[in-house]
Order: structure tokens, then sequence, then C-alpha cells
């Protein structure tokens, strides 16, 4: 079943303030997450970091949303510690033609819903072609665009993608326009969703169904029972999943890095990142174990070149090299994390030549030299709570104010944030996450010149159509060595230009409860949490 079509374009701005109005729920008078007054023995408390807004995947990409659905939707493929493509609801790898412009998917077989339907590639159908229809609000049809149909669908001239189509019950083969190897990793980690629940939703009201608010029918390990706003999450166990999980209930709870310490030492919280500033103290606590993981989730500043005073590339590359990156990480991280010079990830990343290391006199000509105005001051946004960013915000306003560039600093929260990129009305923004290491030319989600968000995850309106060249070539090459040459090429390419500040990747530090067990750190950014074996983890 293909979704109906009604022509009225909604904004995300409108998706994402229907969800907020759909999902504020009233706070409840006792917190059944504590354990000792009468909760659930059964129960895991989570860390979340930031407050969650929807819990849709046509929705902006936002690391909090994203979590949380880790645990109640499932997807094709997700990532293992290597960060290659590792197979969920999928059997195998996908097989991809020797063209690059025919790839299958098999799913395994008896999957199901957690109200017990069959989960067939149907589902998978529906999900892409609601994906990349931008009538649903889907701020995610970017990553489509190389599929047969997806322009026609994007005109309105079509109601499905003819490219994506679902000879049985087990298999979706998607035809492409042009060669796409990259595919796979592009669209392979989308969450599912129910074609049996939302397949007679108009296209009109898909992005803003009230489902996207309490989406008690998934396929992830849990299923979602209540979003207390400003409290927690809760989940239960979805005894449907292809691996069921020994935890009963889990509760995500959106608070601020030290508080999730706090409770982690008194017993509250059984799961938390730790900030590497807070870690000498963790390592003390009593029934607490820590283990970490290299990430290839790197932090860094997004400049919004929609603004003509940042277009020029010297002085993306003096505001970089304004800033002791190496600093930060033994400072601010204490050692825990690594400096990087591009989007790209490990050996490709390698060609990415220039440093950029701290030299503020170095700084200063790059500024003079791009004829900078001093006079104007730049806003650094950033959604507080996460120890790391709070502190490098700081330092970095310092830093830049001693090369002529002064800084206004300004907290906010997420749908403010977004909502500015949108707008292209803020001047600098300070962010994490993403892996591009599992698929390179993902890179191109986040630079290229038709991605500017929300088309695409591009917030920085940052455009190289020589970058975007190279990303497509390597995409149009199904040979894995060719398709590295061309990214090492475009790493070059990126790291001259800057599109982002990169200032590092933070190691990912975990500490638990010893009462869980079975838990495995992950490099992966927070939000892909899901890609975890929860069949592992147990509670005692």
């Amino acid at each position: 079943m293909t979704i109906r079509s009604g022509r009225t374009r909604r904004s995300v701005a409108a998706v994402v303030g229907g969800v907020l109005v759909a999902g504020a729920l009233a706070a409840c008078s006792s917190d059944p997450t504590q354990k000792s007054s009468g909760g659930d023995a059964d129960v895991l408390n989570m860390y979340l970091y930031q407050k969650p807004k929807t819990f849709s995947p046509l929705a902006p990409n936002n690391g909090p949303d994203q979590l949380v659905m880790s645990f109640i939707f499932d997807s094709l493929y997700g990532a293992d510690s290597s960060y290659a493509l590792k197979p969920h609801l999928a059997a195998a790898a996908p097989e991809v033609s020797d063209d690059a412009k025919t790839i299958t998917f098999k799913l395994k077989p008896g999957l199901k819903w957690s109200d017990g339907k069959p989960l067939t590639s149907k589902d998978v159908v529906f999900t892409y072609n609601a994906l990349a229809n931008p009538e649903t609000g889907s701020a995610q049809a970017g990553k489509f665009a190389a599929v047969t149909g997806a322009e026609a669908l994007a005109d309105g001239e079509a109601d499905s993608l003819k490219g994506v189509t679902a000879p049985d019950a087990t298999t979706v083969k998607i035809t492409t326009s042009r060669p796409a190897a990259g595919l796979p990793g592009l669209v392979g980690n989308t969450p599912i969703l129910p074609e049996h629940v939302l397949g007679d939703v108009p296209t009109e009201g898909l992005g803003d169904n009230g489902f996207f608010a309490k989406p008690t029918v998934g396929s992830g390990a849990f299923t979602f029972v209540d979003y207390k706003t400003d409290q927690y999450v809760e989940l239960k166990a979805n005894p449907n999943f292809r691996e069921p999980a020994s935890i009963g209930k889990v509760y995500l709870k959106p608070v601020t890095s030290d508080v999730a310490t706090a409770q982690l030492r008194t017993g509250e919280m059984d799961l938390t990142q730790v900030s590497p500033t807070d870690l000498p103290t963790v390592k003390q606590m009593d029934g607490v174990k820590v283990a970490s993981a290299k990430s290839p989730g790197f932090t860094r500043i997004s400049v919004n070149q929609s603004q003509e005073r940042f277009k020029d590339a010297r002085v993306r590359q003096a505001l970089l090299t304004a800033i002791d990156r190496k600093g930060l990480v033994d400072q601010v991280l204490s050692g825990a994390g690594s400096v990087v010079n591009s989007s790209f990830y490990g050996d490709i990343a390698s060609s990415a030549a220039n440093g950029y290391a701290y030299d503020p006199a170095k700084a200063k000509s790059l500024l003079a030299e791009a004829g900078w105005d001093g006079s104007k001051p730049v806003t650094l946004s950033w959604i507080p709570g996460q120890r790391d960013r709070d502190t490098a915000v700081t330092v970095i306003q310092s830093q830049l104010k001693a090369v002529g560039v002064e800084v206004k600093l300004k907290q906010v929260q997420a749908d403010e944030l977004l909502s500015s990129y949108e707008e292209k009305s803020y001047d600098m923004a300070l962010f994490g996450g993403g892996n591009y290491a599992t698929e390179p030319s993902t890179v191109a989600t986040i630079t290229d010149c038709d991605q500017g968000y929300p088309a695409g995850g591009n917030v920085a309106h940052f455009c190289d159509p020589k970058l975007d060249e190279l990303l497509s070539e390597a995409d149009a090459i199904a040979d894995p060595a060719e398709r590295k040459s061309l990214f090492q090429e475009a790493a070059e390419v990126e790291n001259a230009q800057v599109p982002y500040l990169w200032l590092y990747n933070p190691d990912t530090i975990w500490a638990h409860r010893t009462g869980l067990s079975g838990f495995e750190p992950a490099g992966l950014p927070t939000n892909e949490v899901g890609t975890w074996n929860f069949a592992n983890w147990k509670l005692s």
C-alpha cells in the first residue's frame, strides 16, 4: 500500500510543533524509576543526554530522539564495533550489482512487530516511500535522490518510488537512476515503520500524526510506554523482538551529565555516559564499572555560510587555527579523545594534510587577508548539559577573542537550534555525533550543495561543487579500492575548505552499576545505542 497523496507541503517546524503538543504529558506524582520506592525491580535507568522532541524517523536528525528510537524501532542494518554494516532486520549484507544501480536486501524470516503482526518487505517499501516524499514533512528525502522515481515523487508527479519494490515478503529491490554503491550505508540504518498502522494515513498528515508522539508499535528490543516530559521515557521489553531482552523495563532520563554522575553514585542511575572530567571520581565509586571505546562521532562547530562574512574559506581556516584543539582534548577531555581535521574517518582522513595547528598569529593573518570585520560580534550557540561542551565553549570564546573575533555565548534547546538552522538565523553552533565511518559517502549529507538543511544535514549551508563531484564519483563505483582513493581525494578537498570547525573525537566513556552485566561499550555516538546486543544485558 502506498501513502495517500495530499499535495500540501508541511514545514518541518509545523511537524515538530505538532508532535511537541501531542507529546506533552502531565507529570506523575510518584517516580516508578526508583526501585526503593515501590517501582519495578527489573528496571534499567539510563542517562538520556538531552530532552527528546519527537520519535519520528521523518523529522530532522536529533540525537536524543534517535537514541530513543534505537530502542523501539529496528533497521535493516546497524554498525558493528569496526563501523562496518551489521545486519539487523536484514539477513545478510546487501547485494550490489556490478554497475552499482541495483541493490537487493533480504530480510530475516519470521520477523514480527511488537503487536505480533508480520514485519515484511512491504513495511520497508512503505518506510522508504514515506522518507523520500517531501509531502510527509520528511527531512530525509535527500538520501533517496539516486533512487529511480525520486524526482517524480518529489515533484508530485508520482505517489511512490518506482525504484523500490518488494518482489516477495522477504526481498526489497532498489534500482537507481545513477550508480549508488553507498546507498545501503545511507538508508540502511533508517528505522522501519509499520505499514499496517500508518499505511492509511494521508501523506498530508503523516509527519505530525499522533503515532510519533506515542509509537506503541515497533520492531525494536523495547516498546514505547510513555513519555513524562522532562522526567523520563518509559519502555518495556518487546516479546516479539528477534532476540528478546532479559530486562523488563528501561527508563531513559533526560538529565545533565553531572546529575547523571551523581545518580550513578546513589544507585538511581544504572548506566550513563561519563564526562572525562568526572572519570577520576567515578572510578572511586563503589559498585561501579567503567568501560570506554574510540568513537567516529566528532564534536564540531557549524559556521553559517549563508552569511557573507563566513563564505571565504580563509575565515573558516582562521577560526580553526585560532582554537587550541589539542589543549581542549588534554584539558576538557582529560586526554580521552583526539583532534580531527576532516569529517571522514580513519585511513580515508589521512589525506587531510593540513592539521591546522594552534597558531593565533596565523589566524590573525588569515582574517586580515579575508578582510574580516572585527567590530561585528559572533554568537556561538550550543545545547547545555554536557560537561565537555559547556567547558569548551568558554575556552573557544576566549581564544577567538584573542585573534579579534568577539564571541557571545548563547544556550539554546534543540527545537530552537533546529529552527535556527532552517531559518539560517544562527552564526555558529557547537554540536556533536555522526557516524561517517560505516559509509564514507554519507559525508555528502552534511556537505553537498543540495543537502542544505532541512532537505539534508548540511546545517552549515556549505557548497563546493568539486567535493560533490568526488563523492558522486565514489558512489558510482562498486570496487572498494577505487572508492577509497576517491574518498581520500575528497577528504583532501574538504580539509582545505573547512566546511565545519572540527574540534575533536571524544572517546565514548560509559559507567554502570555492577548489577548490570553483559554490557559492552560501543564507540558509536550515543544516538546509535540501539546497535548494541540488548539480549546480553542482564540485571541482578
